[in-house]
């Protein structure tokens, strides 16, 4: 959670001239959706006007470069990969609930997460929850359960000609899958499929330079493994290479596809 989270950003807004009115239902707004947790099926709209809605909106057009919103779109500590969809890329800042729709919490701390280029350019765009609870999009500050290890890719049927699907892990529990799927749905899209051919392609390269161009089906386990755990610490568990190669280690045919992909590279 951002550390100047709380009720003094609307507290400074509405000591402005006109913004006093504001004051109690944007503060009775934003106590809801902390007890919401921003879960969007909980959290109501607010009654504010038309006017004052657009006046809400272009709140954060004002604020976006200073340096309290920068510091949440990159954290002083940094994150390994986006905690919205567990890519590399740039750093960027989402409105968990779309400020479209949700004005008033356009420079709430809470609704502000940090996230990638490519999760603000790509397929979520302005969706946020799906056609029935609790199909919604992962919550970074509050669903501290994401935290853990949430998804993985599955294999197509023709490895030569691979499609790659992201999938939960077997540990999610039953009640939070809908969740997981919408949110996997939602967040990972041309950008990521691309990583992964490209990783695809290049895996049996990299594997035979540190393994030998002729290993055991061990020895590309044990590389697979290694490349997991090295991956997990650099990029955290749930980016895309840990969730590629926890896949790969679950598909049997996979790392003896590899194996012998690699046995058939130049010597």
């Amino acid at each position: 959670m951002p550390a100047d989270a709380g009720d003094a950003v609307i507290a400074s807004q509405c000591k402005r001239s006109g913004w006093d009115i504001y004051r109690d239902r944007w503060l009775a707004a934003t106590a809801g959706y902390r007890t919401a947790c921003g879960n969007p099926w909980l959290v109501t709209p607010a009654a504010f006007t038309a006017a004052e809605k657009d006046a809400l909106h272009r709140l954060y057009d004002t604020r976006r470069r200073g340096g309290p919103i920068s510091r949440i779109r990159r954290p002083a500590g940094g994150f390994r990969s986006c905690p919205m969809c567990g890519s590399s890329g740039g750093r960027s800042l989402d409105h968990a609930l779309p400020r479209g729709q949700f004005p008033e919490f356009s420079i709430v701390r809470e609704n502000l997460v940090p996230a990638c280029t490519i999760c603000n350019s790509d397929v979520k765009g302005r969706d946020f929850r799906g056609k029935a609870a609790p199909e919604r999009l992962i919550h970074p500050y509050y669903d501290e359960w994401a935290s853990e290890e949430i998804w993985r890719v599955e294999f197509g049927t023709d490895l030569a000609a691979v499609v790659f699907r992201a999938v939960p892990s077997e540990s999610v529990a039953a009640f939070r899958l809908p969740t997981v799927v919408y949110h996997l749905s939602k967040v990972l899209g041309a950008e990521w499929e691309e990583n992964s051919r490209r990783y695809w392609a290049s895996l049996p390269a990299q594997i035979g330079n540190r393994v030998g161009t002729r290993p055991t089906l061990a020895e590309t386990r044990a590389e697979l493994e290694l490349r997991l755990r090295d991956e997990t610490l650099e990029k955290g568990v749930n980016g895309w290479c840990p969730a590629f190669l926890r896949g790969a280690l679950y598909d049997a045919r996979v790392p003896k596809y590899l194996t012998d992909q690699v046995g058939l590279l130049p010597i």
